[in-house]
């Protein structure tokens, strides 16, 4: 008879993906519509769940789901970050096994329609990104970030690549002015969360748009990941670090020289994959940045 082969349970969670809701807010006359998704996720004391089949310890995943909504009701209009503060808080009072609950919102902003330069107390267009939060809180405290995603950002000059390392298989011209195209994906770590969120939200966009266009000596999409960070950091006090993930979106010129033509950099193809990603943090530190 072979020897019963020992085993252990390693790390686990459980929860929920995939809670889409939307929730109106009426106001004399004038609405207002929040669109979100949220997905959770316990981890704790649950090794009988697995080792012995005891779900005594187990708060229903559809309990999660329902909580949403039921939260969502006391204060329809609640930014996402202090959503994910008190669905988190309301997630280990009720699974007293629990040690963590960590959620994820994503928002789809929706901007009110004009209509003869008024807007329409009812009507919306779906905005072009998304904001995003993530809370993660234990029994000894919680740590918030927010962020955003799908923010297209392009400028047709004022970047360059060049002096790059090269080897036997390198094809790549260096180029001193060219498209620069992403598809932006932040998060940033807040420094408290007595906030206003939608506050420091927009602040944190604004500069990391304002420092994209005016990063007029570009070397690289490191070099402009840098700058948008430093500018974060330095106009937003709250925010004590920014990850970016910047997926470089190439738009290379076509030769026109087969249909008898010049490209004076006019005519391109759009290509989104395969793309460069550039990753990196910038983080908050005593004194004064370097120039």
């Amino acid at each position: 008879m072979a020897p019963e082969v020992g085993a252990t349970l390693g790390p686990n969670r459980y929860g929920k993906a995939g809670i889409r809701l939307a929730t109106v807010v009426r106001r004399d006359g004038q609405h207002e519509f929040f669109e979100r998704e949220v997905e959770v996720r316990l981890e704790g004391e649950f090794e009988d769940v697995h080792t012995k089949g005891d779900n005594a310890s187990v708060l229903p995943t559809d309990t999660m789901r329902g909580s949403v909504y039921a939260l969502a009701k006391q204060r329809p209009d609640e930014g996402i970050e202090a959503f994910a503060l008190r669905y988190t808080d309301y997630l280990l009072d009720a699974s007293p096994a629990a040690t963590r609950a960590e959620t994820w919102i994503t928002e789809r902003p929706w901007d009110r329609v004009q209509i003869e330069g008024r807007p329409h107390p009812h009507s919306f267009t779906r905005g072009a990104h998304r904001w995003t939060a993530h809370a993660l809180r234990e029994r000894g405290g919680v740590r918030l970030s927010a962020g955003l995603d799908e923010l297209y950002v392009l400028k047709t000059t004022g970047s360059a690549f060049a002096g790059f390392l090269e080897d036997r298989y390198t094809t790549l011209p260096a180029t001193d002015d060219r498209i620069m195209a992403t598809n932006l994906e932040a998060e940033w770590r807040y420094g408290s969360t007595d906030l206003d969120f939608g506050v420091e939200r927009r602040c944190v966009k604004d500069v990391i748009v304002h420092a994209f266009a005016h990063h007029d000596e570009s070397n690289s999409v490191q070099h402009t990941l840098w700058e948008m960070g430093r500018a974060v950091v330095d106009s937003c006090p709250s925010v004590d670090e920014i990850w970016f993930s910047l997926p470089n979106l190439h738009h290379i010129a076509v030769d026109l020289a087969p249909y008898g033509l010049r490209n004076e950099g006019e005519v391109f193809v759009v290509t989104d994959t395969p793309s460069g990603r550039i990753e990196g943090t910038v983080r908050r530190t005593e004194g004064a940045f370097p120039a």
